[in-house]
């Protein structure tokens, strides 16, 4: 077997991390903009700019809400399994490439298992954007705010149907490589 599918699997499946990782990271889930400064923030910061300052502040543990806390949760559950599950997809390919008998091991279960648990971390973003995009319309949309999700929850919702098509390859290819020992 060729390894170009199996290595295009890992590559998917590491943009797929590299996007839930950007999208836990960064602040800009939810933009509140008024006349003369504009906020935002993400899982971990609340930030507010006006002309020419911009400044960040962790949430007070105290000001978090169930749903953040919920979030939170969620979304580093989803990078660290995703993080795991890639390791040991790039492990399997490694050892296949390099000939090392530890890949005879792994077994076609095992790979299924391990493109289940990728796929369960879309279904974990899945639940994360959703409580906190429910929940931030709650909030702000019945008091007339002016707030748009920014690009931070959009890469969250993106990485889901990116992540169920890496765990789809890594079970077929790396079950694939199975066959041929």
């Amino acid at each position: 077997m060729s390894l170009v599918g199996p290595i295009a699997s890992v590559v998917v499946a590491a943009v797929a991390v590299i996007v839930y990782i950007v999208s836990v990271a960064t602040n800009y889930w939810v933009v509140i903009s008024t006349a003369t400064t504009k906020s935002y923030y993400g899982l971990w910061q609340f930030c507010q700019s006006v002309p020419g300052l911009s400044a960040c502040t962790a949430f007070p543990s105290a000001s978090l809400t169930a749903y953040m806390e919920a979030t939170r949760g969620l979304m580093l559950t989803a990078v660290i399994v995703a993080v795991i599950s890639w390791i040991l997809a790039l492990a399997g390919l490694i050892g296949k490439g390099t000939g090392q008998s530890f890949i005879k091991k792994f077994t076609k279960t095992f790979w299924t298992i391990n493109g289940l648990i990728f796929c369960a971390t879309g279904l974990l973003v899945m639940i994360g954007t959703t409580v906190f995009a429910v929940e931030t319309n709650k909030d702000y949309g019945g008091r007339g705010i002016d707030y748009s999700f920014g690009y931070s929850i959009i890469l969250g919702w993106v990485s889901i149907p990116l992540g169920v098509i890496a765990a789809a390859l890594l079970t077929y290819f790396l079950r694939a490589m199975c066959d041929d020992e």
